[in-house]
Parts: C-alpha cells; sequence; structure tokens
C-alpha cells in the first residue's frame, strides 16, 4: 500500500525527451514524495523512467534508489510491471491495482501496489 503513496505523490520533470511515443523509455529526475504514517518524506533527484511494451498495452515503472521510509537503512531500485496503459495521445494515462513491484531479486510482497493510476502530461509522471 505504501508503492501506491509513492506514486500518487510522484512529480517529477523531463529529461532529455524527444516525443511521447509509446515504444520508447521515458526517463525523468525529480522529487518523489511517500506518504508514510500521516507524514510525508522526500526523496530528491530520484530518477524514474516508464517503459511501454511492445504493443504498448501495459507499461512498467522504474524507480531508482528510492526510500520508502526515513529510516530505511539503503536505497533501493524498484519495479512496478504490469500496468495498463489507458491512453497514449495526448497524454499517456496508466493504473493498475493488485500486483507486488519487484526489487532486490524478486517480489516486494511488503509493499504490494493496489488502485495505482497516474499520467505522462507536460513533461511530468
Amino acid at each position: 500500500m505504501l508503492a501506491v503513496a509513492l506514486i500518487s505523490a510522484l512529480s517529477c520533470g523531463k529529461e532529455d525527451i524527444e516525443d511521447l511515443n509509446v515504444e520508447d523509455r521515458i526517463t525523468f529526475v525529480g522529487t518523489v514524495s511517500v506518504d508514510f504514517e500521516g507524514e510525508t518524506f522526500d526523496n530528491e533527484n530520484i530518477k524514474v523512467s516508464y517503459t511501454p511494451s511492445v504493443d504498448g498495452l501495459t507499461a512498467s515503472i522504474d524507480i531508482y534508489r528510492i526510500k520508502f521510509v526515513p529510516k530505511m537503512p539503503v536505497r533501493v531500485n524498484v519495479t512496478i510491471p504490469g500496468i495498463h496503459v489507458l491512453t497514449t495521445e495526448p497524454d499517456i494515462t496508466f493504473e493498475v491495482d493488485g500486483i507486488n513491484p519487484l526489487s532486490l531479486g524478486g517480489e516486494f510482497k511488503t509493499y504490494h501496489v493496489t488502485e495505482l493510476v497516474g499520467s505522462i502530461s507536460g513533461g511530468n509522471i
């Protein structure tokens, strides 16, 4: 559930992006905010990549070197796979419900993702 808060609070700027073509990875760098126990924890200069599948129907989001809570001893890379792409023009919109993100070589069941919705528009995710 914490992963849902993570993505819902994500606001990053584009980094060297030419077009929002569904066949290309889109990478952002910015602040990722995590809501934890009623407080917001900001992770600055976090890289986030959105990668659509070849058919454009699904995508994955990779979040690099993130901490979910202030006392977390290490930063981890997390992938949220199997995201359903709803629209691609003029904006990319996506959602997923009930999936475990991937991290540290396997499923990260502690941070099960539910009700994730988002969009990529005007250089922000």
